[in-house]
């Protein structure tokens, strides 16, 4: 009898070391204990309410400009590459977006609404080239207390106002 349990401890043991990787040997169409008590939790839990995100703080100048000074970044690469992209590739499709074309059109712009685009295409630029000049006096360890923080965002805001509107008058 002994001899027995043994050969069926053997076989039971090879059975389990043959079984494929991932399956199981045995398998019920019960749910277990587990997923019966978690099932009531999951379902409180689509019911909280959403943690608190940018809606609750007030917004401050160091984190509006570090988020203004990553939107500004994408904005001008994009407008950068599409121009490009457009300048070099459309003419070749028989779009007319060489230089003539882009001259002529803009000619029969008005001024108010020539000066007000220079102005929204020089902004989003000046203010990413002083606000990355800003980082990189950060990166010599100068101005980081909080009132440096704050004195360079007001020169970047100024600065960025002062020669938006100078581009935009050219």
């Amino acid at each position: 009898m002994l001899a027995s349990a043994m050969a069926r401890t053997m076989i039971a043991k090879q059975a389990r070391v043959m079984a494929p990787v991932g399956s199981r040997i045995i398998s019920t169409s019960q749910p277990q204990q587990e997923q019966v008590t978690v099932a009531p939790i999951v379902e409180q839990r689509k019911n909280r309410p959403l943690s608190p995100h940018l809606t609750i703080y007030d917004p401050q100048l160091t984190w509006v400009m570090s988020a203004s000074h990553r939107a500004t970044g994408g904005a001008v690469a994009v407008g950068f590459y599409a121009g490009a992209i457009g300048y070099a590739v459309l003419p070749m499709l028989g779009l007319g977006f060489d230089a003539a074309t882009v001259t002529s059109a803009l000619a029969t712009v008005p001024v108010a609404a020539k000066v007000a685009g220079k102005f929204l295409i020089a902004y989003p630029f000046t203010f990413h080239c002083f606000n990355g000049l800003r980082h990189l006096l950060w990166d010599t360890t100068r101005a980081m207390t909080m009132k440096g923080v704050y004195t360079t965002g007001y020169i970047v805001l100024g600065l960025t106002t002062v020669s938006s509107i100078g581009l935009a008058l050219i």
